[in-house]
């Protein structure tokens, strides 16, 4: 299975975010999740550890508890204010879903108390079928 997909231009409020364009791509059980920028806007301080995860759900994700399929996850070390990531791209094994057709959602999280926390995320637009 071959599966390309990408969301033009998303930014957010929240401090660590997302930015520029992002997508997956998906060929056989391999998955590579690239992506422009990740950026820590806060003015002093550092984040906690970050990760990014792919997730398939049954309808589009926007916002709260994200229910669905870990297709994909990768740790991220913490950054320092004012410091960003950028030209994203992290490969690895991909966990089909069952067979359906899936809402896709590309998530930030931060170690936050004790547990990680989505600080932010971008849904891609239609739906993928596995």
């Amino acid at each position: 299975m071959l599966c390309i997909l990408a969301l033009v231009v998303f930014n957010s409020l929240n401090s660590q975010n997302l930015s520029g364009n992002w997508g997956y791509r998906i060929n056989g059980n391999q998955i590579t999740l690239h992506g422009d920028k990740i950026q820590n806007q806060n003015n002093g301080g550092r984040t906690g550890t970050l990760k990014l995860i792919v997730y398939a759900t049954d309808y589009p994700y926007r916002g709260g508890s994200l229910r669905g399929y870990n297709l994909f996850e990768r740790k991220l070390d913490p950054l320092d204010a004012g410091y960003y990531y950028y030209d994203i791209s992290k490969s690895g094994w991909c966990t089909y879903p069952p067979s359906g057709s899936y809402s896709i959602t590309i998530a930030l999280l931060e170690y936050i108390s004790y547990d990680y926390q989505i600080v932010d995320y971008v849904t891609m637009n239609g739906y993928t079928n596995f």
